[in-house]
């Protein structure tokens, strides 16, 4: 007996010393936070933007707290507390009840898409982690859709006008794009003055923004064409617009002076329309506009007119012609295609994240060496330059400078980092047509396109091999790099105005909204179903994360308040 309380004894120690440690790991454990469940439409799964509720213990009601879902810190919506049963441990089916708060919460825009995960931060301490799927937004679906109005102003005024939606007012869209926010960036084609000898005059264009229901003017409206603030900018032609994730504002401009000069080896003075080209980088934030390629302090009279030159090179010393369209793909790279001094053919651009100009696919005509001034007539420089592209109106594939590229439509970077180019009907081998450029190779090839020969069908539906492309009006790409195209045909089909989404994987094209021009079948002030809206001409289309369309109006028939509506999936 004595030795039993003898070893007791020497246990008891022990015992105080396990007890004081299972008490400090209780303690931690109560203190512990943790996400305890998610509770969404679709068990572990959802889209930007949809509404899920954690459950959440936490060990420390009062501490700072932070909710992050695929590594972009939520917003809470709805905070409350509920009693519920939790496993002791993963080693037994016995439960506790405890006190859970409840949080109600976004999953945020910028989320990661895929498998990811939700944690939480107490205290900065982050919480171990709860295995969660963030998807993509549905694909539009053709018979699917709902078309919205989306931005309606009072019949088309003399005068735009900034405020709340209902109060300001439009001239008419020229172009749009959308930063990452989903704010939405637009040119207004302005006023038009009457002008008793000559009728209705434009003004100026303008810059201007729709966010949180209000409309606001960024500038434009200004005196000068070289302002370095874009409060005082002025611009009288606006040829091509993008707009960056972060909501830089990419410009492609031309002015236009009258120039007299006396050239070399004369003596008498001439007057001559110096046409100058330019991609201008503004700053929407603070108004402050950059020039970022295109020169206007040198030129070429060839044949009795200024050259307009597409000159590679570093961006402060390269020359470009008329740009047609940009477009910016992941790595920040801006890709242009620049028409030269004439319309028609064009080349494939681009400006580098570093500030190198080159040319990419397709070549001037008239590549050669000439002699370029400064506006005074002084400082004669030699450079390789040329200005005609495509005379020929030839649209034939090939690589890098081999290929030729007519009558420009739109251009967009798609899912799969390749670069896709619609274009008007060439006089050589195809009508209009859509073509893929390959950033590695070099390589343009016409994915969907018939031979200028070859009948008319005026079917838009179907595999690329069957169907006829009419009246391109603008395209944008999905996140899949499919991509969706606004027609704008009056004269030959029933449906004239209709948007179609190209399938890329499936080598199919599909209608997605538009229906024939007949006032009275459809309200397009209301939702339309897809498959009867209708839809105006189109100026841009654009495609957001979260799977909806932005279709901009430069005219709508029969409801010219229409500017913008929206195409998503029909929930």
């Amino acid at each position: 007996m004595n030795q039993i309380k003898y070893y007791l004894l020497l246990l008891l120690p022990l015992c105080f010393a396990c007890k004081k440690t299972y008490d400090k790991e209780l303690d931690i454990r109560e203190k512990e936070s943790g996400i305890v469940q998610a509770e969404t439409a679709s068990p572990g799964i959802a889209m930007r933007g949809e509404p899920l509720t954690l459950y959440v213990k936490l060990g420390q009601p009062d501490a700072a707290m932070k909710i992050f879902i695929g590594n972009a810190e939520a917003a809470v919506l709805a905070h409350g507390q509920t009693q519920m049963e939790v496993p002791i441990s993963k080693y037994t089916d016995d439960k506790q009840t405890i006190t859970a708060d409840t949080f109600r919460v976004l999953v945020p825009d910028s989320a990661r898409i895929g498998e990811t995960s939700i944690y939480i931060v107490v205290n900065g301490v982050k919480s171990a982690p709860f295995k969660f799927t963030v998807k993509k937004p549905d694909i539009l679906v053709p018979g699917q859709v709902t078309v919205n109005p989306l931005l309606m102003t009072g019949r088309t005024e003399l005068e735009p006008a900034d405020g709340p939606v209902g109060t300001a007012t439009i001239g008419a869209v020229h172009d749009m794009g959308m930063d990452k926010d989903g704010t939405i960036y637009f040119i207004d084609n302005g006023a038009y003055d009457f002008n008793p000898d000559h009728g209705y005059n434009r003004r100026n264009m303008t810059i201007r923004k729709f966010a949180n229901g209000e409309i606001k003017t960024l500038g434009g409206g200004g005196n000068n064409e070289y302002a370095t603030r874009l409060i005082d900018l002025r611009l009288n032609s606006i040829d091509a617009m993008k707009i960056a994730d972060d909501g830089t504002i990419y410009l492609a401009v031309t002015n236009a002076p009258m120039v007299r000069l006396t050239l070399p080896g004369s003596t008498e003075p001439f007057e001559y329309e110096f046409r100058f080209h330019r991609i201008l980088k503004i700053n929407p934030r603070t108004g402050e506009v950059k020039k970022l390629a295109g020169r206007n302090d040198k030129y070429c009279i060839d044949n009795g007119a200024v050259f307009e030159s597409i000159v590679d090179g570093p961006a402060d010393k390269a020359m470009i012609g008329k740009v047609k369209g940009m477009e910016l793909d992941k790595a920040g790279n801006l890709y242009f295609l620049d028409g030269g001094q004439h319309d028609g053919g064009v080349v494939l651009r681009k400006i580098s994240h570093d500030g190198l100009v080159t040319t990419e696919a397709g070549a001037a005509d008239d590549l050669a060496d000439y002699v370029f001034y400064d506006t005074d007539g002084t400082n004669p420089e030699t450079l390789k330059a040329g200005s005609t592209v495509n005379n020929s109106a030839n649209t034939a594939d090939g690589f890098g400078a081999k290929a030729k590229i007519y009558a420009f439509k739109g251009i967009v970077v798609g899912g799969n980092g390749k670069i896709y180019l619609a274009q008007g009907a060439g006089s050589a081998e195809m009508k209009e047509c859509v073509r893929e450029f390959n950033p590695v190779t070099k390589e343009v090839t016409t994915i969907i396109g018939k031979a200028v020969n070859a009948p008319d069908n005026f079917q838009y539906s179907g595999t690329f091999k069957e169907v006829d492309m009419r009246t391109i009006t603008s395209f944008d790409a999905d996140f899949d790099g499919n991509i969706l195209i606004g027609y704008d045909e009056q004269i030959y089909v029933d449906e004239p105005r209709c948007i179609y989404k190209i399938d890329v994987n499936k080598e199919m094209v599909f209608k997605i909204a538009g229906y024939k021009i007949d006032h009275g079948v459809s309200d397009a002030t209301k939702p339309q179903p897809g498959q009867t809206a209708v839809i105006g001409q189109v100026s841009r289309i654009l495609f957001d994360q979260f799977g909806k369309l932005y279709v901009g109006y430069a005219r709508f028939d029969f409801f010219n308040q229409v500017h913008f509506t929206t195409i998503s999936i029909t929930r």
